[in-house]
């Protein structure tokens, strides 16, 4: 027989709010590409439980120390997963959170030490033991923010699936358990009795799960389009911008030469316009003018094309924010704007370049 022991949603929860409660942390903390099971379950064959805490922590963006303890309790309040609130197996974990906790995504975090309490069968159901520590230490996400709902379950839930346990979390919702219940004897024969327990973990029905998961998903593709695009984009402009600095330079290049050639030859008969050209190109701290162009956005393109690569070489890949494409979409207008300024900055030196030009025959320019 089948016994159905799941709690499938908190009163009142309806899709709009679940949507709204999305949105909200997606603005907040972005949105992450679903974690690799077995990342995190590595660590438990070789029953370093500490390790597969730390992990799970680190890709909620939450860089501590963990303490661990094994007390042999089970709580009520900790992870809802059935209809008495227990964990499933009675697997259960408590995370005390401290007061000062700093704020999420500062360096305050880094090491911080938070203590967790678990059960000593936490190992029975690894994955299961990876879900609940998700749901229990973005409650310390939660709390980092200030939100006000940092003791939700749904916004608990909610956050671990937007950082990456969407997948994780589906896969213990429905866990089924056979148990043998007693024995029915007949004349030839005796039968082994048993029950299958389903327990659903999670605060949201089958349903809402699902609404959820799929609005995520959608946000995920969303931002990863938009972040991959941005990058491409930033990409090849600054690569325009650094073509257009070499062409800059042969330019000032050739200008350099043109005029030495020209004072060599001493030509003289040229319009007084172009005379009068020679002569200001002449003047102190023309050329040096563009040289000192040229050097700028030398330093500029490279400043600009560190700074990327350190922070491309930094930056998580799998997590996007609103914050990380607005913060590329301005760095393509910067770079944008350097280009512009640079290609008028060629016009004006090509001007130039074209009155030593007339009086240099093809063979020496060539």
């Amino acid at each position: 027989m089948e016994q159905n022991t799941g709690v499938i949603a908190m009163d009142g929860i309806t899709n709009e709010y679940i949507n709204n409660a999305i949105d909200e942390l997606t603005t907040q903390l972005g949105v992450k590409e679903p974690i690799a099971v077995q990342t995190v379950l590595e660590p438990l064959g070789a029953r370093n439980i500490k390790e597969c805490t730390e992990r799970i922590a680190n890709y909620l963006g939450l860089p501590i120390v963990v303490n661990l303890s094994h007390v042999p309790f089970e709580s009520t309040g900790l992870a809802r997963t059935n209809h008495v609130g227990r964990g499933v197996g009675s697997i259960t974990a408590q995370v005390s959170i401290l007061s000062y906790l700093p704020f999420y995504g500062t360096p305050g975090l880094d090491n911080f030490p938070i203590s967790i309490r678990i059960s000593d069968n936490c190992l029975k159901y690894p994955i299961t033991f990876t879900a609940i520590m998700a749901h229990e230490l973005s409650h310390i996400v939660l709390r980092s923010l200030w939100h006000k709902e940092r003791n939700n379950e749904v916004y608990a839930d909610l956050t671990a699936m937007i950082l990456g346990f969407s997948r994780v979390m589906k896969k213990v919702r429905k866990i089924k358990e056979t148990q043998t219940v007693g024995t029915r004897s007949h004349v030839i024969y005796s039968e082994t009795v048993t029950k299958t327990l389903m327990t659903t973990y999670g605060y949201l029905s089958d349903d809402q799960f699902k609404l959820a998961s799929d609005k995520i998903d959608g946000i995920l593709k969303k931002y990863r389009t938009s972040c991959r695009d941005s990058k491409e984009k930033l990409m090849r402009r600054l690569t325009d911008y650094e073509k257009q600095i070499l062409i800059y330079g042969r330019q000032l290049f050739k200008f350099g030469k043109f005029i030495d050639y020209v004072d060599r030859k001493h030509v003289t008969r040229m319009p007084q316009e172009d005379a009068t050209k020679m002569i200001t190109f002449h003047q102190p701290g023309y050329v040096d003018r563009f040289a000192g162009v040229l050097r700028s956005n030398e330093e500029r393109h490279k400043q600009i094309h560190d700074n990327l690569h350190v922070g491309l070489s930094k930056s998580n890949h799998c997590h996007y924010t609103k914050q990380t494409t607005d913060s590329l979409r301005l760095l393509y207008k910067d770079v944008d704007a350097l280009l512009s300024s640079l290609e008028q900055e060629c016009m004006l030196l090509k001007n130039d370049i074209a009155v030593p030009k007339k009086y240099i025959g093809f063979l020496t320019k060539f």
